[in-house]
């Protein structure tokens, strides 16, 4: 009776997230990982195929590639962190348990406390704006959302380019503000791997994809209400069927 009830519980979820917002696989929603990088997030990025004029969002490497190629585009390594929301003022240090963004933890713009877990990085920003809202990811595709998080928090050089930098920034102009990324150049061969991961998963395709486009539907009257519902029901769906 259990299992049966449960069953029928996972298809009004089903219904229920199609009314809540509009899920579709992402390979349906973004042609190639070029648009994947270029439109998830409103032009934050930018599709880079010359690689060595190209960011990565994340790296195994002792010293941080990315400084390297900042100077390649004329720049100069930050020594301030220059996104500010959840960021420190100057980068640095963390402890030894900081592992969940661990290419940065000699020279970080994030804190331990931010980024100890995917669901602490998924949580950060509130419900609008959590990548699992049409469902959890596949391991492999949750882990580049992991990875871009981690890149956006801690990286340095993300704040190079600040859409309004400190020169550009009106505080009482209400489009403003100090946190978002405009036209950053990623690397294309990145762009190309997460999109082969994430293909068959499932992700918000309200305004063509758009993360900004979906939390600002979310935010809409009655959505996160509706959400929550979905997503508790799921949850208790998932953890019978383990």
């Amino acid at each position: 009776m259990v299992q049966k009830l449960l069953l029928v519980l996972a298809a009004v979820v089903a219904a229920a997230a199609a009314d809540d917002v509009p899920c579709r696989p992402i390979e349906d929603i973004y042609p190639s990982g070029k648009e994947l990088c270029e439109n998830m997030w409103d032009g934050a990025f930018v599709y880079e195929t010359d690689l060595s004029r190209a960011y990565t969002m994340w790296f195994f490497e002792r010293d941080n590639p990315n400084d390297k190629v900042s100077r390649k585009l004329g720049k100069t390594p930050p020594t301030r962190c220059h996104l500010q929301y959840l960021h420190k003022t100057i980068p640095g240090p963390e402890s030894d348990n900081f592992t969940e963004c661990h290419p940065w933890k000699t020279h970080a713009c994030c804190r331990q406390q931010t980024v100890s877990t995917p669901q602490k990085i998924n949580e950060n920003y509130g419900p609008e704006w959590q990548w699992d809202r049409c469902g959890p990811l596949s391991p492999a595709c949750e882990r580049f959302f992991v990875q871009e998080a981690c890149f956006y928090e801690c990286e340095p050089n993300a704040g190079l380019y600040r859409k309004f930098s400190d020169v550009a920034f009106d505080e009482s102009n209400p489009g403003h503000n100090k946190w978002q990324i405009h036209g950053m150049p990623i690397r294309a061969d990145y762009c190309d791997a997460w999109y082969t991961a994430c293909r068959n998963d499932l992700f918000c395709a309200h305004g063509q994809g758009s993360y900004y486009s979906c939390a600002a539907e979310y935010e809409k009257p009655g959505k996160g209400y509706l959400s929550n519902f979905v997503n508790g029901i799921r949850s208790l769906v998932d953890w019978f069927f383990q």
